[in-house]
């Protein structure tokens, strides 16, 4: 007899770690720039360059990149920008790392500051979050039918089991992940200035923010829709005015490739981080009117798919003793992906310190998740969305400030049978954002969110490896009885009886007139021992 099998692929996370560090540094003002007066509005960006696992530790290497936006009071135009960077290299320690796996490290920025020490020194200090796990793939051959040696020979699977062989099936559901890849959406185009702008002297502040970002997959890959939405304020070469911003939207519509993935799978995207470049062109004129830019995201594609099918769950052999060899394995099932849809508002006002407001700008957003918890009902949120909002002022000697605000906000993702025992990815992000000036303190904000939830439950089953038979021991069949009367002393089931007694399920069924195979305590039941092939 042969062990027919079929291959399952199962997927965990071996370790994972979680810290949150706080980088700071003083950073002098570059001699070509002026002095600082008022700082307006500080921005950094993360960029790893190298994740490296050795020892039961992560090693993280990379920069925060940040730039300051700030008034002087030194030159004839009053707004300035300064840039910089300052390392990064942490070590994460992880209790059962392999240093021949992937880490996958994903971080966010959730602060980042500047403190005016004086006009020429500035403290820089930047919160982040870094989350690294390290995923575990592992192949199983799980036995789904045992078939005679002729069968195997002629690669036949409907041949009749081997005389004295009884099997019992039961149904295995589960989630596989098909496949898993990291990848980069890029995309690069270029922007020409609006008749009416003044040409470009030199770029201030940058801004790109992905708006409506959707995901689907297609046939051989998955695309991507959505609108990139530029902010770029910059110093007109014009004498007239100080300060001049562009806001404008590109649409994009591309696929990324990937290998044996259909649109019957489940598709799981992480945004893991972005990268933006902007680089000056002269137009046919010779005026800086052109600007040429690459956007980047760095995203971790995962494909699973459904899939249901039979397996061995138990055999035993009445003509020869059969010894199964079993192995315990943990799977995964998709219990719901869920994609929510948030929408909150609230005022913003300005400090009252601060000048008039005359025009808003440019606004961005992150979202913070302060509190998850599993209930029966799903997933429950709370969270806050803080928002800065970049706008002009009526005072020419500072022209620019920012507002600042916060907007609570509370969700449940609905999933059904949910327990606190399954595992769920959550993912947030800003989808829209939409902020109108009600008068010269106070703007209206309205934010919406998607939230993407995919929760996966777990189950332990015992799948059959492998198979060997072996002449029937003869001294312990002799031993036992060839009728029995028994009385069920316990839940069972006629399965268990049956292989404990050394015959069929029919056969029981047949002596003691059962329309069913169920059986309670207290039944009685007549046994006759079965041999088979002697």
């Amino acid at each position: 007899m042969e062990l027919t099998t079929r291959n399952i692929r199962t997927y965990g996370i071996l370790c994972r770690s979680d810290m949150q560090i706080t980088l700071e540094d003083d950073v002098n003002v570059p001699d070509t720039k002026p002095d600082i007066d008022q700082l307006i509005k500080t921005r950094g960006e993360i960029q790893i360059t190298s994740t490296t696992p050795a020892d039961g530790k992560v090693i993280l290497r990379g920069t925060l990149n940040f730039s300051v936006l700030y008034i002087t009071t030194e030159d004839i135009r009053p707004v300035h920008c300064m840039k910089g960077q300052i390392p990064i290299e942490e070590s994460i320690n992880m209790d059962h790392l392999s240093s021949d796996r992937d880490v996958t490290c994903h971080f966010d920025l959730e602060d980042c500051q500047s403190s005016l020490i004086n006009s020429r020194k500035l403290n820089i200090r930047a919160l982040v979050s870094f989350h690294c796990c390290q995923e575990e793939e592992q192949n199983l051959a799980a036995g789904t039918d045992i078939i005679s040696e002729e069968a195997s020979r002629a690669e036949m699977e409907q041949l009749s089991s081997p005389d004295g062989l009884h099997k019992r099936f039961d149904r295995f559901s589960l989630t596989q992940l098909e496949s898993w890849k990291k990848d980069v959406f890029r995309l690069k185009d270029e922007i020409s200035l609006p008749k009416g702008k003044p040409t470009i002297d030199t770029v201030l502040y940058c801004e790109m923010t992905p708006q409506n970002m959707q995901h689907r997959i297609v046939e051989q890959g998955i695309r991507f829709t959505g609108d990139l939405l530029v902010f770029l304020l910059y110093i007109p070469e014009s004498d007239e005015r100080t300060l001049e911003y562009l806001e404008t939207e590109v649409p994009f519509d591309d696929i990324i490739s990937c290998d044996n993935c259909n649109q019957d799978m489940i598709s799981d995207v992480e945004y893991l981080n972005f990268h933006k470049e902007i680089q000056l062109q002269a137009d046919e004129d010779g005026e800086n009117r052109i600007l040429d830019f690459e956007w980047t995201l760095h995203l971790k594609l995962r494909f699973y798919q459904d899939e249901t099918f039979d397996y061995l769950k138990d055999a035993y052999s009445t003509a020869c003793t059969l010894r199964l060899t079993q192995q315990d394995v943990k799977t995964s099932r998709l219990l719901m992906k869920n994609q929510s849809v948030v929408r909150v508002s609230d005022h913003i006002h300005t400090d009252q310190s601060t000048d008039t407001m005359q025009q808003i700008c440019n606004t961005t957003g992150i979202v913070q998740i302060d509190e998850q918890e599993i209930t029966e009902n799903g997933i429950v949120l709370e969270g806050v969305v803080e928002l800065d909002t970049l706008y002009m002022t009526e005072n020419d000697a500072r022209p620019l400030a920012v507002a600042k605000g916060t907007i609570p906000f509370t969700h449940t993702i609905e999933i059904p049978d949910i327990s606190p025992n399954d595992d769920y990815e959550l993912q947030s992000n800003i989808s829209q954002i939409s902020v109108i000036m009600l008068d010269s303190q106070e703007m209206e904000a309205k934010v919406i969110l998607n939230l993407c939830a995919l929760v996966f439950t777990h189950q332990k089953e015992q799948i059959i490896t492998q198979i060997a038979e072996a002449p029937l021991d003869m001294e312990h069949i002799q031993a036992m009885p060839g009728l029995v009367g028994l009385i069920v002393e316990r839940e069972s089931s006629l399965w268990d009886i049956a292989k404990e007694y050394n015959t069929t399920v029919e056969s029981i069924m047949q002596l003691n007139d059962l329309s069913s195979d169920h059986v309670a305590m207290g039944d009685h039941l007549l046994l006759v021992k079965q041999l088979d092939g002697i």
